[in-house]
C-alpha cells in the first residue's frame, strides 16, 4: 500500500535546498553524507523511511526531477544521484544500528545494511561486518544467505554467529568400467617410472630419500595385495 503523503517540494524550493546543502559541515565524509541523507529524506519524503520504500509515486517523481534539474550544482558538491540514494539509505539505516557499531562502519556498508528491514538480523550483520573486515560485496552475500534463511541457525539476537556449514557433496562412486580404465593407466604410470628408476643410481640415494622410497613401495604392495584378493573373491 503507497503512503499518501502531501507534495511539498517544488522547483522552486530547488535553490533553498542547494543552499542547505552549502551549510554541511564536509570535515567528516559519513558525517555530511548522513546530513545529506536526512535533507533529502526530509525534503522529499516527508522524512519518512517508510515513504521512501515505499516509493510514493509524487516523492519519488519530485525527488527525480530535482537531481535531473539540478544534476551540476550536484555533480559540484559530490552527490551524484546514485550517492544521493546511498546518501538516504545509509541515513536510515544509522538510525537502527546499535549505537556502539556506528563509528566503525563505512559509509558503503551501512547504506548496503539499509536493505535489511529486520533489526535484530541488520545488527547482527553489522557487528559481523566489523569483526570480520567484510567488504562490501561479502556484506552484500550474507544479506543474500539470510534472505534465503541460512544465514543463522540459532537466537538471531545473538550476534556472530556464523553461517551452519555446507552439506557436504554426495559421495561420488565411479562406473566400474572408469575405475578399470583408471587402474590401467595407473600400471602404465607404474611401468614408465620402473623404466626411469633403471637408471638412477640407487647407491646415491640418501637415506631420508631411501626411507621414502621404501614406505612408498611398502604403501603400493599393500594396495595390490588388497586389491588381488578383492578379485579372486569375486571370481569366486
Amino acid at each position: 500500500m503507497t503512503t499518501e503523503l502531501q507534495l511539498t517540494t517544488t522547483k522552486d524550493d530547488y535553490a533553498d535546498i542547494l543552499a542547505e546543502f552549502s551549510t554541511l559541515s564536509r570535515d567528516l565524509l559519513l558525517t555530511f553524507r548522513l546530513q545529506v541523507g536526512q535533507l533529502l529524506l526530509d525534503r522529499f519524503f516527508a522524512g519518512s523511511a517508510h515513504a521512501y520504500h515505499d516509493k510514493n509515486p509524487s516523492k519519488e517523481s519530485s525527488f527525480v526531477e530535482f537531481a535531473r534539474v539540478c544534476q551540476a550544482e550536484l555533480n559540484d558538491l559530490g552527490v551524484t544521484v546514485g550517492v544521493a540514494r546511498q546518501c538516504i539509505l545509509a541515513r536510515i539505516a544509522w538510525d537502527g544500528l546499535p549505537s556502539h557499531l556506528r563509528d566503525r562502519l563505512r559509509f558503503s556498508h551501512i547504506a548496503v545494511l539499509a536493505r535489511v528491514g529486520e533489526p535484530n538480523l541488520r545488527a547482527r550483520l553489522a557487528l559481523d561486518t566489523t569483526l570480520q573486515n567484510w567488504k562490501v560485496d561479502e556484506l552484500k552475500d550474507a544479506i543474500s544467505r539470510a534472505n534465503e534463511g541460512t544465514y543463522y541457525d540459532t537466537d538471531p539476537n545473538t550476534p556472530g554467529t556464523q553461517p551452519p556449514a555446507a552439506k557436504p557433496a554426495p559421495e561420488e562412486r565411479l562406473a566400474p568400467g572408469r575405475l578399470v580404465s583408471q587402474l590401467v593407466k595407473a600400471s602404465q604410470a607404474l611401468q614408465q617410472w620402473r623404466q626411469a628408476w633403471s637408471s638412477v643410481d640407487a647407491s646415491k640415494l640418501r637415506g631420508s630419500q631411501r626411507q621414502r622410497c621404501r614406505k612408498a613401495l611398502d604403501s603400493l604392495k599393500a594396495e595390490i595385495a588388497g586389491l588381488d584378493a578383492e578379485l579372486a573373491a569375486d571370481e569366486k
